[in-house]
């Protein structure tokens, strides 16, 4: 199948004189291609062709919630592949071990055989159990735990080969040795949840850790006498930052802040959606709580932000056309920079090799379509 009549964004740049020619669900070629006797075209009608989208936090879609099992993260895979996403990490909630494990084998089975035609799931994000519960946000605070690389082994015993990320507080007791064994383990370790000091985050780099979850979201607060997690993060170039660009997490000039420190390889656009996104305004759940979601906006009935019902194509556009930022800037945050750091070689960029999974948007950058 040969793609033709984009403006696709191949090496960092929006191109209008390149075609990618796809075959056995892989691109082949990208340059300027002439279709071959008997090929399939495909017109792109001059829309933006962007790679697939990679979201390494997102608890559920479309009615559904990782926490639910193989059958949900399946449901979650076909529907995100409709959304312009190419792979995901399904993310856990606290929760009592034996549900934690059931989620974990849930995602492990959908690894083990992905679903045809959707999504790729790339592992699990555990956002649990070992965070502060003076920061616990929609997380419930009864299930945290105590960090240890013997908790983490107990809790994940003969499914740890399925996590691919892990969240944690570092100031606790324990962390420090284990996000060392999360690291020999290649497990990405991330912080949040958290009321640690910059300097504890800066050790916590320099034990292994890698990335900061929801950048200012249920952390220390940044202040210009301790920095906390988000001062951190911004300014270690060993972090990758996560932020939730639905414009209510976040502010917008929080998220220029974002991008102006760290750059389109230092931020990752993650969703951290619930069961909600995709779905009309209601009441729904998220780690057995009772969410209602008004105008978009997801919030346990006390009034704390429960996740979001965010996109990644409507995180772009908003990166986009609501902070003002450069497409060149925006779109490897939620492609190349986040695929990159959870090692996911075969996403994030149309190049030779990589998975001929698009996003389509149009030119005021509203999603078109999946391909």
């Amino acid at each position: 199948m040969l793609l033709t009549h984009g403006v696709f964004f191949v090496d960092g740049a929006l191109r209008a004189d390149v075609s990618v020619r796809c075959e056995g669900g892989a691109i082949r070629q990208v340059g300027a291609l002439s279709p071959l006797p008997g090929e399939d075209v495909l017109d792109a009608g001059g829309a933006y062709v962007l790679p697939g989208f990679v979201d390494i936090h997102i608890h559920g879609f479309g009615g559904r919630d990782c926490m639910e099992g193989e059958d949900a993260v399946r449901a979650m895979s076909r529907g995100l592949a409709g959304q312009g996403v190419a792979a995901f990490v399904p993310t856990t909630m606290s929760a009592p071990p034996d549900e934690t494990r059931a989620a974990l084998a849930g995602i492990g089975a959908v690894m083990d055989r992905p679903e045809p035609s959707g999504a790729a799931v790339l592992g699990a994000h555990m956002e649990a159990p070992f965070l502060s519960p003076a920061y616990s946000g929609a997380q419930r605070a009864e299930c945290m735990q105590r960090p240890s690389p013997e908790a983490y082994d107990a809790l994940t015993q003969g499914l740890s080969g399925y996590v691919r990320m892990m969240t944690l507080a570092p100031e606790l007791d324990g962390a420090l040795a284990l996000i060392e064994h999360l690291t020999r383990q290649g497990v990405v370790a991330c912080c949040a949840h958290s009321g640690a000091t910059s300097a504890q985050v800066h050790a916590a780099a320099d034990a292994g850790l890698k990335q900061i979850t929801h950048l200012f979201n249920a952390q220390s607060p940044l202040h210009h006498r301790e920095p906390g997690v988000p001062g951190a993060g911004l300014s270690d170039p060993r972090l990758l930052v996560q932020v939730i660009a639905d414009c209510i997490h976040l502010h917008e000039d929080a998220l220029r802040i974002a991008a102006l420190c760290k750059g389109p390889d230092g931020v990752a656009l993650i969703t951290d959606a619930m069961m909600a996104a995709g779905m009309p305004d209601g009441e729904y759940t998220l780690g057995g709580q009772r969410v209602i979601v008004r105008d978009g906006a997801a919030r346990l009935e006390r009034g704390n932000l429960a996740g979001s019902t965010l996109t990644l194509h409507a995180a772009v556009r908003n990166m986009i056309v609501r902070c003002g930022l450069s497409p060149e800037t925006v779109i490897p945050m939620a492609t190349s920079t986040p695929a990159q750091s959870v090692g996911a070689q075969a996403y994030g960029a149309i190049a030779p090799g990589k998975a001929a999974r698009f996003a389509l948007m149009d030119r005021d950058w509203s999603f078109l379509r999946a391909l």
